[in-house]
C-alpha cells in the first residue's frame, strides 16, 4: 500500500475521533484526506471511536473497528485501500465493543 492510515480514537472532538486521516506516503506534503468511518457505519447516536485499522490478507482492503458503548451497536467498516471508498459495513449482535 502507498497509504498511511491514521486513527485518533482518544481525541475529544467527535468529528476527529469518528474519522481517519489517510496520507499518500509518496507525497506527504500533499496533506491528508479525511474519511468519515463512523458515519459510514450508520450506528445512530452515541459516542463512537474508530480504532485498529488492519489490512486483509491480500492487502487490498483496510478494516476499521467502530466501537460504541457497551449497550450500543458497533461495526467493522471495510475500505478499499486503492480508492479509499467504502466497500462494506459488518454489523450485528456478534459485533460488540470489548
Amino acid at each position: 500500500s502507498r497509504n498511511l492510515w491514521v486513527d485518533t480514537p482518544l481525541n475529544p472532538v467527535s468529528a476527529i475521533s469518528q474519522s481517519v486521516a489517510v496520507f499518500n506516503i509518496d507525497d506527504l506534503d500533499a496533506g491528508y484526506e479525511v474519511l468519515p468511518i463512523a458515519e459510514w457505519a450508520e450506528l445512530g447516536e452515541g459516542v463512537k471511536r474508530v480504532v485498529h485499522p488492519e489490512y486483509n490478507q491480500y492487502g487490498d482492503e483496510i478494516w476499521f473497528s467502530v466501537w460504541s458503548g457497551k449497550e450500543e451497536e458497533s461495526a467493522i467498516v471495510v475500505v478499499d485501500d486503492r480508492t479509499r471508498q467504502l466497500k462494506h459495513v459488518i454489523k450485528g449482535p456478534r459485533i460488540v465493543t470489548p
